[in-house]
C-alpha cells in the first residue's frame, strides 16, 4: 500500500487477530451464493477453521446477531443489501466484513465471486496488503405516540411521504438551531457510504467513504434553493414531520421501514458503532470504481491500475 494510503485505515494485521471463527452470511434464496456458501464451508474447515453458515431466508435478525458473536470473520455472499444487513449485526458485535459481490451494483464489496477461492488466504492470514476499512453509520431515534424506537443505518435514514403524491413538510433543526422546513416528497440523510445509494440518485453530493460527515438531501424540493447539505460528523439533526392527511414513511438503509405520523419527530446522529470491511485494494481505488459503476464498465477492466 502507498504511503498516502496508510493515513486514513488501519492495518488489519497491527489488530492482531487471530481468525478462528468464520461465519458465512449468504442470501439463500440466490441459488448461487447457496452453492458458494455449501463449497466454502468445507474448505474453511479442512484448515481447522471453526464454521458458522447462516442463511438469512431461515434465522430470524435476533438468532443472526447471536450466531455472530465469537466470530472474527463474517464473509457475506450478496450483493449491496445482503451486506447491508450483515453491516447492522456486525458492528454491534465488532467483526469485520469480507464482501464478495453476487448482485447488481456492488459498491460495498470487496472481491468477485471468481477471485474468492484464490484471493482469500491473504485476508485470514492479515498479511501486510490487508487493511481495515472503517465506516460511519447513523442512529435514528423516532419519538411519536409517546413512544421511542431506535434504528441502526450504514448507508441512510429517509423520511419521506406516503401513498398519495403530495409533499410533506419537514422542519429541521441542526443541533437545536432551527436551520428550515423543507417541503418535498421526502429528505434524505446519508453517511459518506450512503452517498452513492438514494442521495446520488437525487442528485446528492459524493463522499469518500472515510469522510465522516452527515449529507441532508432533500427529495424533489419545491423550492430551489432546497439544496443538499454536509454537516460535521457530530452534529444532531431533528426532523419533524407535517403530513397532513396521511401518514409518511420512515425507512432505515431501506430495509427497516416504519409508517410515521403526523408531527412525529426522527432525531439523528452518528452512531457509536462503526462497520469495518477488509481490504486489499488501496482507499484510492474508490475513484475508480465509481467511474466505473457511473459509466456501467466493468470493474475488471480497471484491475490493471493495481498489483495484487
Amino acid at each position: 500500500m502507498r504511503g498516502s494510503d496508510a493515513v486514513c485505515c488501519t492495518r488489519y494485521c497491527q489488530l492482531e487477530r487471530v481468525v478462528k471463527t468464520i461465519a458465512i452470511l449468504y442470501q439463500g434464496r440466490k441459488q448461487d451464493t447457496a452453492q458458494v456458501a455449501a463449497q466454502l464451508a468445507p474448505v474453511l474447515q479442512q484448515h481447522d477453521y471453526q464454521v458458522r453458515s447462516i442463511d438469512l431466508r431461515y434465522e430470524s435478525e435476533q438468532e443472526q446477531d447471536v450466531a455472530l458473536k465469537g466470530c472474527e470473520l463474517v464473509i457475506v455472499l450478496g450483493g449491496d443489501g445482503t451486506i447491508l444487513h450483515a453491516a447492522r449485526l456486525c458492528a454491534q458485535v465488532d467483526v469485520p466484513i469480507l464482501g464478495v459481490d453476487f448482485g447488481r451494483v456492488g459498491f460495498l464489496s470487496e472481491l468477485e465471486p471468481g477471485e474468492l477461492f484464490h484471493e482469500l488466504n491473504h485476508y485470514l492470514r492479515g498479511d501486510n496488503s490487508v487493511w481495515m476499512d472503517n465506516r460511519s453509520m447513523l442512529r435514528a431515534d423516532i419519538q411519536q405516540d409517546g413512544q421511542d424506537e431506535t434504528f441502526l443505518a450504514l448507508n441512510d435514514i429517509v423520511i419521506a411521504r406516503g401513498t398519495w403524491p403530495r409533499m410533506v413538510q419537514v422542519r429541521v433543526c441542526i443541533d437545536a438551531y432551527f436551520y428550515n422546513t423543507t417541503y418535498a416528497d421526502g429528505i434524505i440523510l446519508s453517511t459518506a457510504t450512503g452517498s452513492t445509494a438514494y442521495n446520488m440518485a437525487v442528485g446528492g453530493p459524493l463522499l469518500h467513504p472515510q469522510v465522516e460527515s452527515i449529507v441532508i438531501t432533500p427529495i424533489a424540493p419545491h423550492l430551489a434553493f432546497d439544496r443538499a447539505l454536509i454537516l460535521p460528523p457530530h452534529a444532531t439533526i431533528t426532523l419533524q414531520i407535517f403530513t397532513g392527511s396521511q401518514n409518511g414513511v420512515f425507512s432505515a438503509d431501506g430495509q427497516m421501514n416504519r409508517e410515521i405520523k403526523d408531527g412525529a419527530t426522527v432525531l439523528v446522529q452518528k452512531s457509536e458503532y462503526v462497520t469495518k470491511f477488509l481490504r486489499r485494494k488501496p482507499p484510492t481505488y474508490f475513484y475508480q470504481i465509481i467511474n466505473a459503476k457511473l459509466r456501467n464498465e466493468s470493474v475488471q477492466a480497471i484491475e490493471s491500475n493495481y498489483a495484487t
